[in-house]
């Protein structure tokens, strides 16, 4: 599974994030309760962790959470080091945080051309119960179709 994720990671990169391209992203899969996560210790160190629980999706619904996570680490390269650390400290204790950081990468995602692969990832994740309480952070899938045509990326 690691393999088919950093295959599916790099694609994205390469077609996708000109800024990430020739960063180190390491990719990791173990047990979540969520399906994924990103993160940087700066200066070097970046790195995804998929969930196990999505060794069954397919490869369009993978696309969808790997170029939200790289949104997130191109968003990270943007800010810096240190509103990075500030960001990293207020998603951890601050609902809002989480909110507008989610908010705001599911929108990058989305101008990036992955619309319809965040569309069909959320729609299995608000089935999921466990995103029950982390599910509103996100953009809905009527949020998701309509910023996606606003823009033309639908």
């Amino acid at each position: 599974m690691r393999q088919r994720i950093r295959l599916i990671g790099n694609k994205i990169i390469l077609n996708s994030f000109p800024a990430l391209q020739g960063k180190k992203i390491h990719f990791y899969v173990m047990w979540l309760s969520f399906y994924a996560f990103s993160a940087w210790i700066p200066p070097f160190f970046r790195f995804i962790v998929m969930s196990t629980r999505t060794r069954n999706f397919n490869d369009e619904v993978l696309t969808g959470i790997l170029a939200h996570e790289l949104c997130h680490q191109e968003r990270y390269l943007e800010i810096g080091t240190w509103r990075y650390i500030k960001l990293a400290a207020g998603f951890l204790f601050s609902k809002k945080v989480q909110v507008s950081e989610e908010k705001a990468t599911d929108r990058l995602t989305i101008e990036k051309g992955y619309a319809r692969q965040l569309y069909e990832l959320t729609q299995i994740s608000r089935k999921d119960k466990n995103h029950d309480k982390i599910i509103n952070n996100y953009l809905s899938p009527g949020e998701i179709k309509e910023y996606a045509g606003k823009i033309g990326k639908w």
